[in-house]
């Protein structure tokens, strides 16, 4: 059983590397929004689905950074807004962290 465990200890420490712990905010992002519910469809498009990731050892600076991700990936779609329409989260195995990831739509206006 111990062997067992330690041949699967590296791929568990990379699937925690994959959850980042820092998000800065491009300066794109800044101006995207995020909602719980989608846009009037009159006002807004959507423009792609989106997923952000991240790490922190509560669930509010995980959430935070898993936010930075999404609005990022929002902006670099052109988009102004996202929904945030799954949030899910567990802790990071062989870690004193949790991982968060929201999945969303990201919208623009209505040209």
């Amino acid at each position: 059983m111990r062997r067992f465990l330690l041949a699967f200890l590296p791929v568990l420490i990379a699937c925690a590397g994959q959850f980042p712990d820092h998000v800065e905010l491009t300066p794109e992002a800044q101006n995207v929004d995020t909602l719980s519910e989608p846009p009037s469809p009159d006002a807004y498009k959507e423009v792609g689905r989106v997923v952000g990731v991240g790490a922190g050892t509560d669930v509010d600076s995980a959430t935070e950074v898993a936010k930075n991700d999404l609005r990022n990936k929002a902006a670099a779609l052109g988009a102004s807004l996202v929904t945030i329409d799954e949030n899910t989260g567990a802790p990071i195995p062989l870690t004193k962290k949790l991982k968060v990831e929201l999945k969303g739509r990201a919208y623009k206006p209505v040209d």
